[in-house]
């Protein structure tokens, strides 16, 4: 049985109350797009953790293309210009991020300048 007193406000606000409650995400869409000679990798969407660094990324994506420990990858953002190593990949979407996702373009030979 229920309460037919019951405030209809106080329904709806535990209502929005549950709604506001859910915590935000902690990864981001990431699509990886190669340039110049890189390989192309099978899977260019990934979700990452936004407190990953452009460094962990860097060496993520090489671990991805299998690379030798002396081979590099540079990642760029907006195809123009490469990320400090310790920037949280984050912050770069909450700058560069576009339709909910962060394009990130990678390289093994520097692409542009």
């Amino acid at each position: 049985m229920t309460e037919e007193n019951e405030n209809p406000d106080e329904a709806a606000s535990e209502t929005t109350k549950k709604k506001v409650a859910a915590p935000p995400s902690d990864k981001i869409a990431v699509v990886l797009r190669n340039v110049g000679n890189a390989p192309i990798l099978q899977k260019q969407k990934y979700n990452v953790d936004k407190n990953k660094t452009v460094k962990w990324m860097s060496n993520w994506i090489k671990g991805k293309l299998k690379l030798k420990e002396d081979e590099q990858v540079i990642l760029y953002i907006a195809q123009h210009f490469a990320p400090p190593l310790d920037q949280h990949v984050g912050n770069l979407f909450d700058c560069f991020g576009t339709n909910d996702k962060l394009v990130v373009q990678y390289a093994t030979q520097p692409a542009w300048g």
